[in-house]
């Protein structure tokens, strides 16, 4: 037998972020990883604007990298792999006139990239939790056009849609749902018709599939279950009424 040959891949950011969720999820104490080498390598992928390069050797600069990186110093609970204030800069530039954020400046609103936006605010600390009843005057983004254009993603049929005239999809009701939960909103959905909607999208042969009728993926039944997080399914985890 020939001897192993290890791969050595290069480190991701998005990878990085999974990996270290996963890693608290199962109860995993993060003390013990080399946090010191994952965020002076972070910090060499943030850009001057405040964006961030997911891997060293180059390639898009978005919001779901900025996401990722915030993540990370969270769950680390050490911020030197992040410059904060330039991270803030770039996601208010994100945000489109229509109060969605796009995933680069100046582009279209988009379900994810605005809870990218909204949940990188909150876990740097630039946003508190339900800021719509508690400092919404003084937020560092228009909260009122925001919230506006969330609940105008629910659709007739009761299910969210991540941009305009776009069908209803499972994972939007976390995407957008979630963006409801951080500012103190999700109250004001139809609870009733997002089940409704989200009961079609479950597969009779398990999981949950992208839109009703749909074969299901691992993808959307992990944003399916958590869409009932929030609408606090019975049996299910109900997600913090804090982030912790």
């Amino acid at each position: 037998m020939g001897s192993k040959v290890l791969i050595h891949n290069l480190s991701h950011l998005a990878s990085t972020y999974c990996a270290l969720a996963t890693l608290k999820t199962v109860g995993y104490n993060l003390s013990n990883v080399d946090s010191k080498s994952i965020l002076t390598s972070m910090r060499n992928l943030q850009q001057p604007d405040g964006s961030f390069l997911p891997i060293h050797i180059g390639a898009e600069t978005d919001l779901r990298f900025v996401y990722c990186a915030a993540a990370i110093c969270f769950m680390l609970g050490d911020w030197n792999g992040m410059d904060r204030e330039k991270a803030k800069e770039y996601i208010i530039k994100c945000q489109s006139y229509d109060g969605g954020f796009g995933m680069v400046p100046g582009s279209e609103s988009h379900g994810g990239g605005t809870y990218c936006a909204v949940a990188s605010l909150r876990l740097m600390g630039f946003m508190e939790d339900d800021v719509l009843s508690t400092s919404g005057a003084s937020s560092v983004i228009d909260l009122p056009l925001l919230l506006e254009w969330c609940l105008q993603r629910q659709a007739a049929d009761g299910g969210f849609q991540g941009r305009p005239n776009k069908p209803s999809d499972t994972c939007y009701a976390f995407w957008v749902g979630a963006v409801l939960r951080i500012l103190g909103g999700y109250k004001l959905i139809d609870g009733k018709a997002l089940r409704e909607f989200l009961i079609t999208c479950q597969s009779k042969y398990g999981g949950f599939g992208k839109f009703p009728g749909e074969l299901p993926d691992i993808y959307h039944s992990y944003y399916g279950c958590t869409a009932f997080s929030l609408l606090e399914e019975p049996g299910l985890n109900s997600p913090p009424s804090k982030w912790e």
